[in-house]
């Protein structure tokens, strides 16, 4: 019989430190920073690397994770600048440092190949990550990939933008509550308890300062033509009801690249391993034992 795993409840620390070390760059901070990152393990066989998104943490995978503990060693880790993760000085949350910390995490764990799973733009990470250093992935699946587009909210979008330092101070719990329900096809997920706890490691100038540059320095064009031009298999999901990333974008990716296997989910938005974890778990078990077929 498997075992079964509880849920993640609270966005508290609940795991453990490993500390790597960031090498600087020239100016400000020219010597090797060491940074601590925040990271919880469940379950036992081959290694699974969960990686959320931009202002989230472990707390996302509250139900996914311990489905997928069910079969796998899961490693959920908080990305530097999120979650309980330090907010490094000499980090410019660019595609290379962000693959290259996902290796470095890798290395501290004693990790030398795993499978891994990413949501979003932690999945556009997660793929490049694996392009980047393919000696060092399995299976990757990918949770509707890709970054901020005009569906989403204004305040979000203009954290791009030349007055994203302004707007970065801008975010009250308020906003939280106006905008997390967009992210969901079955708005009720969203509990005033979900807000709490994401609103809980963002509610700081450090926290927003890593979000804004985050998505200022995500360049998912460089990302794409990487991946495109590794011709590497990917499992990427999408939800069909997806108003953030609507589903068209899957048949785009889909026509560039054409090596993946696809999948839609039915009745889910944008975060759909909050939505409809079993079926993320079932299908991503699916793929990594069986590769899983195409719908």
């Amino acid at each position: 019989m498997k075992q079964k795993f509880k849920p993640i409840v609270n966005s508290d620390l609940i795991g453990d430190y490993i500390t790597i070390e960031l090498p600087g760059f020239p100016g400000a901070h020219p010597k090797p920073e060491p940074c601590r990152v925040h990271y919880l393990t469940m379950g036992s066989g081959e290694p699974l690397l969960l990686v959320h998104s931009v202002g989230q943490s472990i707390y996302t995978w509250r139900e996914l994770m311990p489905m997928l503990a069910e079969s796998y060693c899961v490693i959920a880790i908080d990305l530097l600048g999120f979650g309980h993760s330090d907010r490094p000085l000499s980090f410019n949350y660019s595609m290379d440092e962000t693959a290259d910390v996902l290796i470095k995490c890798l290395d501290a764990l004693g990790v030398k190949k795993t499978h891994a799973l990413g949501v979003t733009i932690g999945a556009v990470y997660t793929m490049y990550a694996a392009v980047k250093y393919p000696d060092r992935f399995m299976k990757v699946i990918a949770l509707t990939p890709g970054g901020i587009t005009d569906k989403m909210p204004k305040k979000i979008r203009r954290l791009e933008g030349p007055f994203g330092v302004f707007f970065r101070e801008l975010y009250s719990k308020k906003d939280f509550q106006q905008y997390m329900p967009l992210f969901y096809y079955d708005g009720t997920v969203c509990t005033d308890t979900v807000i709490d706890q994401y609103y809980k490691t963002c509610d700081d100038h450090a926290s927003r300062q890593a979000i804004m540059y985050a998505i200022r320095n995500f360049d998912e064009e460089y990302a794409l033509d990487a991946i495109k031009r590794a011709g590497r298999e990917f499992f990427i999901i999408w939800g069909d009801e997806d108003r953030m990333q609507p589903i068209k974008r899957l048949f785009e990716l889909r026509e560039m690249l054409p090596e993946s296997v696809y999948h839609s989910i039915r009745n889910t938005g944008h975060w759909m391993h909050e939505e409809k974890a079993a079926q993320i778990a079932e299908a991503a078990d699916r793929y990594i034992r069986y590769k899983g077929e195409e719908t």
